[in-house]
Parts: structure tokens; sequence; C-alpha cells
């Protein structure tokens, strides 16, 4: 293993006990195949990625990590319409602002991805957005989080802005 990809590991082992996990060999496997992805992946692909660490881990200790992770917020699921889960690790959070710009781009992420499945089934159309001179990310993520605010509100819920939630 390599030295940056050692420490990789470390910091994450760490952030995993912060939360209260219990690191198993079968869990450091999962841990390390999570590094070494490039991209989202299954958890089967995890599994085999991992079963080259720890060969005894199996696909429910995978699930069920993974579980846990995602309820601590350590990883990212991404729902795909008619297939598996992917799962990627979320880059730890700097204080700030900035936890909150990466939470809405994750949001637009995942109605865009939202958007794309409806256009697949006939339910939506895209539309060619008018070309600004130069346009300002403040002011598209402004807007953003207002048209988010008000499909909140008309389903009953309030934004409550740079509040995390910590299990």
């Amino acid at each position: 293993m390599k030295a940056d990809v050692h420490e990789a590991l470390h910091v994450l082992q760490q952030r995993c006990k912060t939360q209260g996990l219990v690191l198993t060999p079968p869990r450091n496997a999962i841990l390390s195949a999570l590094l070494d992805q490039s991209d989202c992946r299954d958890a089967v692909s995890l599994l085999q990625t991992a079963q080259t660490y720890h060969p005894a881990t199996s696909i429910g200790t995978v699930y069920r990590f993974l579980r846990e992770l995602d309820q601590r917020g350590l990883i990212d699921a991404f729902a795909q319409p008619h297939g598996r889960t992917r799962w990627q690790l979320r880059k730890p959070a700097l204080p700030g602002t900035t936890a909150v710009a990466s939470d809405m781009q994750h949001m637009v992420a995942q109605v865009q991805d939202f958007l794309r499945t409806l256009e697949q089934l006939g339910l939506a159309e895209h539309v060619a957005t008018p070309s600004a001179s130069s346009p300002d990310p403040q002011t598209d993520n402004n807007h953003t989080l207002a048209v988010l605010r008000d499909i909140a509100l008309r389903l009953g819920y309030r934004l409550l802005p740079g509040q995390r939630h910590t299990a």
C-alpha cells in the first residue's frame, strides 16, 4: 500500500472511530476499497475489491457497513433508477459555507439525475438555458436555493441553512 493511500486510510479510520464505529478486518477492507475507487461504485464491486484485502468479507457486511457510514455522513449514496445504489466517500467538510455549498451541489446533482430520468420516461424535456454573458455562480446558487426553499415549503418543510445532522 502506498504511503499516501496508507495515510488516507488512517485518516478515514480515525473519522470512523470518532463516529463510534468499530473497525474489524472486513470493515477496514471495505474502507480500503472505498479509497481505491475513482468514482461511485455499487456494493458488489466494493465487495470484490474488499475481498482482495480481506477474503472473508461478505456482502452482508458490506451493506451493513455502508449503511452505517451513510448514517454518519461519511459516504454518499446515489440511488440509480432501476439499478444498484452507488457509494462514494464524502470529503470532510470544512467549517463555514463550504459544507452548505457542497451539500447544495450534491442536491442539485440529484435533482438533475431525477430530471434526466423523467426525460427518459418522456415526462420532461431538456430546455436550452439562455446564454448569459458572464453567469454569476453566487446568483445561480441563490436562485437555486430559493427554488429549493419554495419546494420545501410546498411540501411542509423549512430548510435550515448551515446545519448538519450528525448521528
